[in-house]
């Protein structure tokens, strides 16, 4: 134990254990540095890999949504070109139906073995002109709603149409990575 006491009670020991702890926390600090570095190049990798894989599935995503985009408008065009056929064989149609108006009267004709035959209890002439006028405005405004309501249901299917078609060609998801 002397020994150990005047080993103590040297300077030059206390030096010596004061270099050796510093050499050894160098040590230990760069081994801990080295790992570190090791670790932030690794993340760095993983970081750089990361953005290239989004850059090119943003530049899928991205031509996908222009083909898309050309796909919706292109069916757009053909969808609206079909109503305008629709639309003009509709009231190609309607011309044709009102133009075939019958030249014969809507009133049936006086039975054979009528007693006079001009008169069924009502004055012929006065009942077809009344008849004729209130017959014209019935028909003039069930052919408008006709119209409209024709002009509606074309309109509406070219919508579900357009619909359909634009469904169908939605575009499929943005990764096959499974993110």
């Amino acid at each position: 134990m002397p020994i150990l006491l005047s080993l103590l009670g040297n300077w030059r020991v206390w030096v010596l254990l004061l270099l050796a702890g510093a050499v050894g926390t160098a040590w230990i600090q760069t081994k801990r540095l080295d790992h570190a570095k090791t670790a932030l190049t690794a993340l760095q990798e993983e970081f750089e890999s990361f953005k290239a894989t989004v850059a090119a599935e943003g530049k899928i995503a991205q031509q996908r949504a222009i083909a898309h985009e050309a796909a919706d408008k292109l069916n757009k065009e053909k969808v609206d070109a079909e109503n305008v056929k629709t639309r003009a064989a509709d009231l190609a149609a309607i011309a044709r139906l009102r133009n075939a108006n019958p030249s014969r009267s809507t009133l049936p004709s006086a039975p054979s073995d009528s007693k006079r035959p001009d008169l069924a209890c009502f004055d012929r002439i006065e009942y077809l002109r009344e008849d004729g006028r209130i017959t014209q405005n019935l028909f003039a405004g069930a052919r408008i709603l006709a119209d409209e309501g024709t002009t509606n249901t074309i309109d509406l299917n070219s919508a579900k149409t357009w619909a359909m078609k634009m469904s169908t060609t939605l575009a499929p998801p943005l990764s096959s990575t499974g993110r």
